[in-house]
C-alpha cells in the first residue's frame, strides 16, 4: 500500500473502533463512574483496534520504513484504539516533509 493508502485505512478504523465505542458502551455503560469507564472505553478501544490492524494486515510502522512485523501491526492497533483524533496527530508528527 502507498502511504497514505495505509493511514487512510487507519484512519477508517480508527473512525470504526470510536464509533462502535461511542454507540455501544457509550450507552450500555452510562451508569459506571467517570473514572471506570474512561478505563473500560481505552481497554476495550486498545482490543477492537490491535485485532482489526492483525485481521486488515495495517502497520504503519512498515510504511516508514521500520519492518517490525506483527509488532508494528500491534503498534498501529493500539493507536487506532485511541482514536480518530490521536491518529491524525500521530501521522502529523511522523509524516515527510
Amino acid at each position: 500500500m502507498e502511504q497514505m493508502g495505509v493511514f487512510f485505512t487507519a484512519l477508517v478504523l480508527a473512525f470504526v473502533v470510536e464509533a462502535t465505542l461511542e454507540y455501544v458502551l457509550g450507552i450500555w455503560w452510562k451508569p459506571l463512574a467517570n473514572e471506570v469507564r474512561k478505563k473500560v472505553l481505552m481497554a476495550v478501544g486498545l482490543v477492537l483496534g490491535i485485532g482489526l490492524c492483525l485481521a486488515y494486515g495495517v502497520d504503519l510502522l512498515a510504511e516508514l520504513g521500520l519492518k517490525a512485523g506483527i509488532v508494528g501491526q500491534v503498534i498501529t492497533g493500539a493507536i487506532i484504539g485511541r482514536g480518530a483524533d490521536y491518529l491524525h496527530q500521530f501521522y502529523a508528527r511522523i509524516r515527510p516533509k
